[in-house]
């Protein structure tokens, strides 16, 4: 997990983030992420690949941080994939 700070009506809080990968190119295009795990986390892009919604990525697409409210979700959806192309990763 990785410590991100966040300044809410002048206040500084403190809370846990979990880093989030789909391998795009392992990615078969079933939607069990999407459409029946986790659709907070992951969305169907345009070819049907599963991509990391756009509130939550860094780098590109395929890469994000997830608050930790949402680890539970994002590793049932990793378990779930039948392709292994999701990788939920703790930092700490």
């Amino acid at each position: 997990l990785r410590r991100k700070m966040l300044i809410l009506g002048g206040r500084l809080f403190s809370y846990m983030t979990m880093i989030v990968v789909v391998d795009q190119g392992s990615c078969i295009q079933c939607g069990l992420c999407y459409l029946d795990n986790c659709p907070e986390i992951f969305k169907e892009g345009s070819d049907g690949t599963s991509e990391i919604a756009e509130k939550y990525r860094t780098d590109s697409i395929s890469q994000g941080e997830v608050p930790s409210e949402l680890t539970d979700c994002a590793k049932v959806a990793a378990d779930a994939c039948p392709a292994t192309a999701i990788s939920v990763m703790d930092l700490s």
